[in-house]
Formats: C-alpha cells, structure tokens, sequence
C-alpha cells in the first residue's frame, strides 16, 4: 500500500536447494525476517521477506522443481529423479503435474510466438514428451525472450523459477502447488506489457 512498514519479528525455514556444483541441499536454519505495515486497513497487513531465489510455502525450491521435471523429460525415470533431488517418486509425479497445470501449454506457446514467431523450442527428439516437459521448456524459453527484450528477471537457475519470482514480486500472485483445485493459472497478460 506504500505505508511505512517496521521488521516485525522473524521465523526459522528449512529449504531444499541446488547448491553449488548442482548438488541438492538440504539447508536448515534459514532466517526469514517479517515486516508488519503501520496502515491498519492495510490488506496485506504483515508478510515474509524472501531473499533472492526463495519462493514461499515451498520446501522443495522451484530449481529443485525444474531440475526434477527436466531430468524426466529428458528420458530417467521418477525414481530416479527422486533420488537425484531427495524427495519421493510422488512428489516428482506432482511436480510434472504442477508444471503442466500451471498454465495451459496453448497459453505458453501463444506467448513465445507472440515474442518470436519463430523462436519455439525444439521438441526433444524420439517418444512422447509429457506435458509438464513441454510447459518447462516454455517457460525457459519465455525467460529467454523476455530477458533478451529488456525485461530485468530475478536470478534463477530455471525460466520456471525465474518468471515465477518475477510475478509474485510485481503482482503478490503466488503459485501454490498444493492448493491445486482450481487449476493454477499465471496472468501472463502482464508478462507481455
């Protein structure tokens, strides 16, 4: 609202993360300071200050998302994903699910045509890609398109991450994975501006 706001306590996380060298953490301990806004009528009234590259009400951070669902789309197995990333094969089937549920693929695409008429990724060769694949590699190439328009995206080792940060920044949207019902949907109407 713009109202003057004070540090109004803060709260311990733990988080999952790629680390360096692309290495899965565990990281505990993560202080989170909260804010609390002077105006009483305010909306939003107190909230959490996430640092760079942090997505709330999620463990399992948005890179170790992106990085499950792009080591299935590339062909390994759930299992696999699983192990690599520390999580259940279940957790990588919602991930899929979630990505490709987060906006219709026809959205992503319309976008990316919208930036490049021609800039669509190529599908990755042989079988059937699932549709949570395909959505990551849209999002990545938006991420793209958009950072090489001008548009100023925060770090991120994913397009998903990224665009993703980005929104919630701008606009306070968050995408929730386990509130799925509605379907999720991003505004990309914004996005395009």
């Amino acid at each position: 609202c713009g109202a003057a706001a004070w540090w109004n306590g803060s709260r311990v996380v733990s988080a999952v993360v790629i680390g360096l060298a692309s290495a899965v953490e565990y990281v505990s301990g993560q202080v989170r300071r909260r804010a609390c806004c002077s105006d009483r009528r305010c909306p939003a009234a107190s909230w959490t200050v996430y640092p760079s590259g942090m997505y709330p009400h999620r463990t399992f951070q948005l890179d170790v998302v992106s990085s499950a669902v792009a080591q299935v789309a590339a062909g390994e197995s759930r299992q696999r994903a699983a192990e690599r990333h520390q999580c259940s094969r279940r957790s990588v089937g919602r991930w899929l699910r979630w990505c490709a549920q987060l906006v219709a693929v026809k959205e992503l695409t319309a976008a990316c045509v919208r930036l490049d008429p021609d800039g669509l990724p190529a599908p990755p060769g042989g079988g059937k890609e699932h549709q949570g694949g395909r959505a990551l590699r849209l999002w990545e190439r938006l991420a793209d398109l958009l950072a090489h328009r001008g548009v100023c995206l925060p770090e991120g080792r994913s397009g998903l991450q990224r665009l993703l940060i980005w929104q919630r920044e701008r606009q306070g949207v968050v995408a929730w994975l386990t509130r799925s019902s509605p379907r999720l949907h991003v505004d990309l109407r914004e996005v395009l501006v």
